[in-house]
């Protein structure tokens, strides 16, 4: 049976199709990469269905679909919500006297005020409210016109009924065939943390996401279901790396799943290399991001941020910048910068041909011979080097009296320094020195600006991947179901009470998703007041060593993973060179060693390795750079 793993970003939307479909005579994986379709992403996740079709060789994507035991899919969609502003109208009820600061300073509060919710739609909730005062101040929010409400109590953590009792108001007043699609949600449902105000913070994200998610999830699934009859289900990335059910999944969880699917994959590669301090450099066509890996796990914190939101509760370290190969160039006379406005995948580019005329990074990366103008996805589409010419010349070349190359040369500088920035900050913040810290490239253009960043950093050591282009969906695709559940606690009883607590939830999920919880896996992690972490397998007690005051329970059940092997050539190569580099065909160089400058075309990929570089790649098409002087 296959498995189909689909990740969609801002400007690609990449699958990775693994096993055998017997009735086609399949047998093997490859990549896909297609456009990301912004105004419904579910035409890319179809059209990555139908480019599977006709590479595994079925008749019709039912044929396909009857051969399919999994399909998992990560995304931005959320992520692009947030950061565009392009949610629903909420309502918010919260304790009376603290509508202005949501149990926070006014600072912290503005981040939501205004942004995610205006501040006529929250109302107070005084501690003696009438059931007739709670229903007045319902009305009021629903006359507004508010599309989702929340209600997130003071001391709602250690006492969730006063939340529950407004829900079942909600409820009884405003029946489903007179609300329709406002929901009433618990603040304490949606994260068990005593912080009241990261609990309203938390909910307010997930009820402002979650809209559009359910509704492209949904659609996705339904669309298989009903049109092509299809048995399974849409299993939907989590931000923990692991995939669920949608029932069973918050829109919460999904924020900035796709590219950390990508740092789960680092954290596995990692693992098996020894290769104790990572910082994984993805840049794509709209976005950079940047997070840690430490001893095979992903760096997370307790507190942070989500697009400006601050939020104290466990979050996976990464950070992220407007940088990518749709980044517009420009100048002001002296200096070039890149972004932060992109043109995605649509105009896109000038060299894209499709009317965009403003320059961008992939222009210049075109223009130095960096990307092959035949080989762009997968070949499907030829690049106009003249237009790229064009665009440079004009918004940067003549401004600074630069020839082509060289304004494109100086655009290319420009991404690399902000890439570099951004690495040595996230490297800052987890403690490491950027220098002691192995570079992994992933993304579309994260393999042409690598070993600049190492290099900048100080960094020896760059790792390249055959899946690189992918790794997003490559780490779905060695994914398993994962649920994290957590409790602020506070002594040993309480913790061991919380702990069954949350093994029980935990096989419910499970159950209620298909899956045998006894087939599953738990991991513990107890935190003591002082930071120290605690783990154990199993059992919680063996982490219950200080005096506790959060613990966590993963629980895992292993769904079939991609085995380990190099990925097939796809499109075009074209070796030989190109501006003035050499280049070598990815998959006749196994086992060689080759000094940079030099590029490596995978027909769907490409690899720069700079000047002062060695590079040696393996048996399965994975490759490590290692510096050894000169200037990259």
């Amino acid at each position: 049976m296959l498995t189909i793993d689909v990740d969609t970003g801002g400007t690609m939307t990449d699958g990775l199709i693994s096993g055998d479909a017997l009735s086609a005579g399949f047998s093997g994986v490859f990549s896909v990469k297609v456009e990301t379709t912004p105004h419904d992403v579910t035409l890319a996740f179809g059209e990555v269905l139908e480019t599977a079709r006709r590479r595994v060789g079925a008749a019709t994507l039912r044929e396909l679909l009857d051969e399919v035991a999994l399909i998992r899919w990560s995304s931005t969609i959320t992520s692009n919500v947030l950061a565009q502003k392009s949610g629903p109208k909420l309502g918010l009820l919260v304790s009376a006297g603290h509508e202005d600061d949501l149990y926070t300073g006014p600072e912290e509060a503005a981040t939501v005020v205004g942004p995610l919710i205006a501040r006529e739609n929250i109302t107070g909730i005084a501690p003696d409210a009438s059931d007739d005062d709670i229903r007045s101040a319902v009305k009021g929010l629903f006359d507004q016109g508010i599309r989702r409400i929340n209600i997130s109590l003071r001391g709602a953590f250690e006492d969730g009924s006063a939340e529950q009792k407004i829900v079942a108001l909600i409820d009884a007043q405003y029946p489903d065939h007179y609300l329709g699609s406002i929901p009433a949600l618990p603040a304490s449902e949606i994260l068990l943390r005593p912080d009241d105000a990261t609990r309203t913070f938390v909910s307010l994200i997930n009820a402002y996401v979650h809209p559009s998610l359910a509704t492209t999830l949904y659609r996705a699934e339904e669309t298989l279901k009903q049109e092509h009859s299809w048995r399974g289900n849409v299993l939907v990335g989590h931000i923990n790396g692991g995939v669920a059910r949608i029932g069973k999944t918050t829109a919460f969880d999904t924020i900035e799943s796709g590219p950390l699917f990508g740092t789960h994959a680092c954290a596995a590669e990692a693992a098996r290399l020894g290769d104790a301090h990572v910082l994984a450099i993805d840049v794509g066509g709209t976005t950079a991001k940047v997070s840690a890996v430490e001893d095979g796990r992903v760096v997370d914190r307790d507190e942070g941020h989500l697009f400006g939101i601050p939020v104290r509760t466990n979050l996976p370290l990464l950070r992220s910048i407007a940088l990518g190969g749709g980044s517009v160039a420009r100048t002001d006379g002296t200096t070039v910068t890149l972004g932060p406005d992109s043109m995605g995948a649509a105009p896109g580019p000038a060299c894209y041909g499709l009317g965009g005329r403003n320059a961008t990074t992939t222009d210049a990366f075109v223009v130095l011979g960096y990307l092959s103008p035949t080989a762009f996805l997968e070949g499907r589409r030829t690049l106009d080097v003249d237009a790229a010419r064009t665009a440079i010349d004009r918004a940067v070349g003549t401004p600074l009296g630069l020839s082509t190359e060289d304004a494109a040369r100086r655009i290319v500088d420009t991404a690399v320094d902000t890439a570099a920035d951004l690495a040595r900050a996230t490297a800052a913040e987890t403690g490491w020195t950027a220098a002691d810290a192995a570079v992994y490239a992933l993304g579309g253009n994260g393999p042409l600006v690598a070993t600049g960043v190492a290099e900048r950093l100080g960094a020896s050591t760059v790792r390249l991947f055959g899946f690189g282009n992918v790794l997003s969906a490559y780490g779905s695709a060695i994914s398993d179901v994962v649920h994290v559940y957590e409790s602020a606690v506070g002594g040993l009883d309480e913790a061991r009470d919380a702990a069954a607590k949350l093994a029980d939830g935990a096989r419910r999920d499970l159950r209620g998703e298909g899956f045998d919880p006894d087939a599953a896996r738990l991991a513990w992690e107890v935190r003591d007041a002082d930071g120290t972490r605690h783990h154990a397998e199993g059992d919680v007690d063996a982490a219950l060593v200080g005096p506790p005051q959060l613990i966590r329970l993963t629980a895992r059940v292993t769904l079939p993973g991609l085995r380990r092997q190099a990925p097939p050539r796809s499109g075009a190569v074209s070796a030989g060179e190109r501006g003035g580099l050499p280049v070598h065909d990815w998959s006749a160089i196994a086992g060689q060693r080759l000094d940079g400058p030099l590029l490596v075309d995978g027909g769907a990929f490409t690899w720069l390795v700079g000047p002062g570089w060695s590079l040696q790649v393996d048996e399965h098409g994975d490759a490590v750079a290692t510096r050894t002087g000169g200037e990259a």
